[in-house]
């Protein structure tokens, strides 16, 4: 403290670290907002307590002395001001205390430092209008009223830092969930540079990807105060040791530093463009995978020249870290999506592509034609393995594979089907132009291998026309045509004949018209009750699919029940059914029904599917529906073989309560040694079955074996297609627990089945 009427004391160009001192003084938030309670009053304790003309509490940026609280006789100023560096603090205040006061210097001025974290904010300050020697009582109180201040503002920024802190946290965390969620690289880049920008508003961050077959820099993602035209305007920089500051940090692969990118030589080249942006600093952090591999920088600009503090390095390796593991999963994606759908061997696209092509083509009509499949097998493979070698023949392959690429246009497709099969998916091509492209393969193929002697291969090709027919059928009358060339000696091109064009005409149609018909409405379910036939009574219901098409009418389960299948709309077909069924008994139950047992059938694709168990569990809870009331129906072929996902999905079924039961047990696929190591909660007995039971005495032999199994295997039995009296009583006589048929109960729809059980 000292009796002083200058504005500065201690020059700020003394002050150690003052980019960190007025980083923190700003974070406070104090400068430019209006007088606060908090300090009114210690400002008003210490004018009374001194009787000093004035008190103030003065904060100094790098520019300025900011007026926060001043305290006079006639109590607090309303309003907050700012003083130039150079006007003399004690002479400042005394005339605002009072503007008509004659002030004769030397004035009497003493101040006291408020501070957080050793960083020199400002002073709690004592002015008097008259030559005055300040008591130790003054001195101690301007102490007390500084160290308060300083209290406060301490309290204040940890308080803000730490919401600050939870932020980021909050922020990183969705940048991990969303990399755990394979969600696209863009929108975890942009999660990253905007949780990094809420933190640090000063820096605007932002993400560039290193492409190593251009050496080139591209936008990945920018913070939201970075000007997009900025983004803009690096795209396809080549990286250089002195190419500005993301090139030369990317071509080193270290961390690099531009204080002031104005003067920096590496930006020499674009410095006006630079001055049009008002960018002055960039600091640049290389991204890199696991192994070191450079893979973008993460770079932080801002307005004024400086250099970075501890806390912007730690952001940017945290940031770096990050987007690299970021990078790093999109190309490990990337990899598996192209590994899912090309051929090791050959790169071409594999069986799963040429299908989606497929499908791909006959939803979209071509106006240049209607489009050909070809199917290519090489003649003789067997005997050129046996007579090359496996390693000269998968030569061979990859040779063939060569030819027929360069052999098509580039809107066709060729793929390797499995083994010495290919496939050309000739898009908009008529029967003249696929014959054409069928004897350009041929040829192409036939000639010379190279580095394997004079060995030559030739080919037999079938070529199917797709026009209205279904795109899969499409590549097995391919096939059907390939077989019949290669009947004739090989080396040679037939079309399918096209007998079989009229119905898979209608299949493709209602492959086409079974998309998205739940969502049309035109889906609904009915219900058959299944009966104990201890005393008839009402038991469970199975949900049963039906379709009513504006087209074709009503399309029988037999029928439209296997396209789905074929064509993947099961899946979503299946969720609407489970979904619709479980609020429909909900439903009942609610309106004074009692509740019921729901059967529901699923089929391999959708226990195939990882995701399943986790979708019944959420369809039960949104339903309301019980678990353990919940029986999915699986038919037996569905779990003979099991993969390692479906026993899974199973797994995780029977740990939520559902039941688990074979449908249409004794269709002629059965395992017993595999049910013997797999009960189910239940089996149902196959109609065709029951429909022989009181005249075959091979059918009630097979329905007694599987009641006595079922018992020990402590699973129920029930017995589907019960028709006639007869059946009936021989499925009682046999101790069979449950049945369902037409003789009992039709299927019905809710209404109907809600008068049933009242």
């Amino acid at each position: 403290m000292s009796n002083i009427a200058s504005a500065v004391p201690v020059a700020p160009d003394s002050w150690v670290a003052e980019e960190e001192r007025v980083a923190v003084l700003r974070h406070s938030r104090l400068l430019d907002t209006p007088p606060e309670p908090e300090f009114d009053r210690w400002t008003a304790a210490l004018c009374e307590d001194s009787g000093a003309t004035a008190a103030a509490l003065l904060l100094v940026d790098a520019t300025q002395v900011f007026v926060k609280s001043l305290a006079t006789e006639g109590g607090c100023s309303a309003e907050t001001a700012h003083v130039a560096l150079s006007e003399p603090l004690a002479e400042y205040l005394i005339g605002r205390a009072d503007p008509l006061a004659d002030i004769d210097p030397p004035c009497a001025y003493a101040q006291a430092p408020v501070s957080v974290d050793g960083q020199l904010l400002g002073w709690m300050a004592l002015a008097e209008n008259s030559h005055r020697d300040w008591s130790p009582g003054d001195l101690r109180a301007l102490d007390d009223a500084a160290a308060a201040v300083s209290a406060e503002i301490t309290l204040r920024l940890a308080t803000r830092d730490a919401a600050r802190v939870r932020d980021f946290v909050a922020s990183n965390n969705r940048v991990h969930e969303l990399i755990a969620a394979a969600a696209p690289l863009a929108d975890v880049l942009g999660e990253l540079v905007t949780g990094i920008e809420r933190y640090a508003p000063s820096v605007m961050p932002s993400v560039v990807l290193l492409d190593h077959d251009t050496s080139t820099l591209h936008p990945g993602a920018g913070g939201p105060s970075l000007p997009k035209a900025w983004l803009a305007a690096i795209e396809g920089v080549v990286i250089g040791p002195n190419v500005g500051t993301c090139g030369s940090a990317a071509w080193s692969g270290n961390l690099t530093i531009t204080e002031d990118m104005t003067v920096d030589p590496k930006w020499a080249p674009v410095r006006e463009l630079v001055a049009s942006f008002g960018l002055r600093h960039c600091w640049s952090m290389p991204v890199k995978a696991h192994d070191g591999e450079v893979l973008g920088t993460l770079a932080l600009y801002g307005l004024r020249p400086r250099l970075p503090l501890p806390e912007h390095l730690a952001l940017m390796r945290d940031g770096a870290r990050l987007a690299g593991i970021a990078i790093e999963r999109q190309r490990m994606m990337e990899r598996l999506m192209h590994d899912a759908r090309h051929d090791a061997l050959t790169g071409l696209p594999n069986r799963r592509a040429i299908f989606e092509r497929l499908d791909e083509a006959a939803l979209i009509p071509s106006p240049a034609g209607i489009g050909a499949v070809l199917f290519v097998d090489l003649d003789g493979l067997k005997l050129l393995n046996d007579t090359l070698g496996h390693d000269q023949a998968d030569g061979m392959i990859r040779q063939v594979a060569e030819r027929l690429s360069a052999a098509v246009r580039a809107e066709d497709l060729v793929g390797r089907f499995g083994g010495d099969e290919f496939v050309v998916v000739a898009a908009g091509a008529d029967h003249e132009q696929a014959a054409q492209l069928g004897a350009r393969l041929l040829e192409v193929v036939s000639k010379p291998l190279l580095g394997i002697g004079a060995t030559v291969v030739t080919a037999s090709v079938g070529i199917a026309l797709i026009g209205d027919s279904d795109a899969r059928e499409a590549i097995r009358h391919a096939d059907s045509a390939m077989y019949a060339a290669k009947r004739e000696g090989g080396d040679s091109c037939s079309f399918f004949n096209g007998t079989q064009r009229v119905r898979t005409g209608r299949r493709l149609s209602l492959a086409r018209e079974l998309r998205d018909a739940e969502m049309r409405g035109e889906m609904n379910l009915v219900f058959q009750p299944v009966f104990r036939l201890a005393g008839l009574e009402v038991v469970a219901v199975e949900a049963l699919m039906r379709w009513s098409s504006p087209r074709f009418g009503e399309v029988s389960p037999k029928e439209f029940i296997p396209i789905a299948e074929d064509t993947g709309a099961i899946v979503p077909l299946g969720a609407w059914m489970l979904r619709v069924s479980c609020e429909t008994l909900s439903r009942l139950t609610a309106r004074g029904g009692r509740p019921l047992e729901l059967g529901v059938n699923v089929t391999a694709h959708q226990v195939a599917n990882p995701g399943f168990a986790q979708s019944v569990h959420q369809t039960l809870t949104h339903a309301e529906f019980p678990a353990e009331l919940l029986t999915l129906e699986i038919a037996e072929t569905a779990l003979m073989v099991p993969d390692a996902t479906s026993s899974r999905t199973l797994s995780d079924l029977e740990s939520l309560g559902v039941r688990i039961v074979l449908d249409d047990f004794g269709t002629g696929y059965s395992s017993l040694g595999w049910l013997k190591d797999h009960p189910r909660d239940g089996i149902k007995i196959y109609g065709g079955l029951v429909s022989g039971l009181r005249d075959d005495i091979g059918g009630q032999a097979m329905v007694t074996a599987v009641i006595g199994m079922a018992r020990a295997l402590d699973s129920t039995v029930t017995a589907q297609g019960v028709e006639t009296d007869a059946q009936l009583a021989a499925l009682r006589a046999l101790g069979c627990e449950r049945a369902q048929g037409f003789l009992l109960a039709r299927p019905m729809p809710e209404e109907e089945l809600f008068t049933l059980l009242r």
